[in-house]
């Protein structure tokens, strides 16, 4: 006779396993949400580390984008392509207020 396919009860899967959670803290300042002058500057804190997070976020778009690499999110990709062009423009103007020969300047338009 066929065995029949019933799952052992003592074993369990291996996709089954429990996550592991972190644990609770019970005790110390981190239990408590902060309240008044210290909730307001946690608040900055974050505003800040994120406006920090997407400036590197652009930065790094416009580096892949600037050495021709695909990129598959359309909305760095599109930080990126600005990213890279505000820095050329820059570049220009750069260029432009210093004193250079007439041959570098010529040289420098074949280039862009």
């Amino acid at each position: 006779m066929a065995k029949s396919a019933k799952p052992n009860p003592k074993k369990r899967p291996t996709q089954q396993k429990q996550k592991k959670k972190q644990k609770q803290l019970s005790k110390g300042w981190k239990t408590f949400a902060a309240k008044g002058r210290k909730a307001s500057q946690a608040k900055q804190e974050i505003q800040t580390s994120k406006a920090i997070n997407r400036k590197n976020e652009i930065a790094v778009a416009a580096r892949v984008v600037g050495a021709g690499n695909t990129f598959a999110l359309k909305d760095l990709k599109e930080a990126g392509k600005k990213e890279v062009m505000k820095n050329k423009d820059v570049q220009r103007k750069r260029e432009s207020k210093s004193k250079q020969s007439e041959r570098l300047k010529v040289q420098l338009n074949k280039l862009k």
